[in-house]
């Protein structure tokens, strides 16, 4: 009962307007004030907020941050709707070659009040696949303020 409340209290973080759970099998750190979490093979998760500048909805920030990584070089090989709690967001996967390997990035976006909260895991290619389940997880445990 000790060590769970203790891994409890360790893995959740308070920031700004949300609260984030680390995934399974990631160590928090902190760096600032986003929210950070790293795997033991180098798979990164953060969780950040922005205001909401422009005020816009879902649909726009889908669309802007799709077009923003797609000029940026990514390569968008998909996107769904994801939730945390009752609150809609959306999740979109890319890909990117590094050296030898690919790189992958998944972003997710929600919009909550005034702000609008990203969260971010990115690594290698076959490594974020594999976390893919933890992540998604973990982003469907956020809490909106």
């Amino acid at each position: 009962m000790k060590t769970s409340l203790l891994v409890t209290l360790l893995t959740l973080a308070a920031c700004g307007s949300f609260e984030a759970q680390a995934p399974k099998g990631f160590a928090v750190y902190d760096d600032g004030a986003d929210y950070r979490a790293v795997s033991s093979d180098g798979v990164v998760y953060r969780v950040r907020s922005e205001d909401n500048a422009p005020e816009a909805g879902l649909p726009f920030w889908r669309e802007a941050l799709t077009k923003r990584m797609s000029d940026a070089g990514y390569l968008v090989i998909g996107g769904e709707p994801v939730k945390a709690g009752t609150v809609d967001g959306h999740l979109i996967e890319l890909a990117a070659p590094l050296g030898n390997k690919d790189y992958g990035y998944a972003v997710a976006v929600f919009v909550a009040g005034d702000d609008i909260v990203i969260v971010e895991a990115a690594g290698e290619g076959a490594l974020l696949k594999e976390k893919r389940g933890d992540i998604i997880a973990a982003i469907q445990q956020l809490t909106f303020r």
